[in-house]
């Protein structure tokens, strides 16, 4: 009979080797491939998003701005400029660009195609910190925290499904929205001496978009990634780790099409 104690040791090399979920999270590019999903990125444009990330007991909260610079202030032919903005919420409720933080990414203007890997449009980082400009090789790209999020997304649904439409109001102003369901699943597989440990993992995204909203019409998007694992044959000797599950969602709190630079001394 195999003993448990070596095979917890196993297992828990087995845990690393299968994640509890997918390394991806949801944001504004997530769904940039989707052909439902309409893409409109245009100079002078800017989005402000609220996100929240429920996981494992805990809750996060973020403000981020993303804008698409005009060519005065570094967009070109050939590509566009944007900026990555944290924000602030001071106490009159007006959104602020936190001073001397944030990313300005230069991509490719073929990212308007829909082909290939949206990290493979990136022409140029800068990273601000505190004020000062630092620039990201391609080979750091996946390294830093703020791009890596935003740009490494390559969800592709198995499923697709319409919803129906629904309306969001965004600063007073009322949009009726598209509603879709895309949904995946992956399956990962590890032998061990006591069998196979099995982890499935799915990912629902729900979105409603309008056309209005520059970028990817995203007025309100939320995703559910579960995983759970199992042994295969079971063994009640060898526990499995409980399903995991993380919420992530994104509401649209503002939108406009006069963007202008907060990071400078970059590119």
């Amino acid at each position: 009979m195999l003993s448990a104690v070596p095979f917890m040791g196993a297992l828990a090399l087995v845990l690393m080797i299968l994640p509890a979920a997918p390394a991806v999270a949801l944001d504004l590019f997530t769904l940039w491939r989707q052909p439902e999903i309409p893409l409109r990125l245009e100079e002078g444009s800017w989005v402000d998003y609220r996100s929240q990330v429920m996981a494992g007991g805990r809750r996060e909260e973020g403000l981020t701005r993303v804008s698409c610079l005009t060519k005065a202030d570094g967009s070109d032919e050939d590509t566009f400029l944007l900026e990555i903005l944290p924000l602030q919420e001071p106490e009159d409720r007006v959104l602020m660009p936190i001073p001397g933080q944030g990313a300005q990414v230069r991509v490719s203007r073929d990212v308007l195609k829909r082909e290939g890997a949206l990290m493979a449009a990136i022409v140029s980082v800068h990273h601000w910190q505190d004020g000062v400009s630092q620039e990201i090789t391609p080979e750091e790209l996946r390294d830093d925290p703020m791009i890596s999020t935003t740009f490494t997304s390559d969800f592709v649904p198995d499923e697709v499904s319409n919803q129906q439409s629904t309306t969001r109001i965004v600063r007073g102003h009322q949009m009726v929205c598209r509603q879709w369901v895309l949904a995946s699943a992956d399956t990962q597989s590890v032998v061990m001496p006591a069998g196979n440990m099995n982890q499935i993992s799915t990912r629902e995204i729900a979105a409603a978009v309008n056309e209005e909203v520059p970028f990817l019409g995203l007025a309100y998007a939320s995703e559910r990634v579960r995983s759970v694992s199992s042994l295969d044959p079971p063994n009640k000797r060898i526990p499995v780790p409980p399903a995991r599950i993380r919420v992530e969602v994104m509401e649209l709190v503002g939108f406009g099409f006069d963007a202008v630079p907060h990071l400078t001394g970059g590119d």
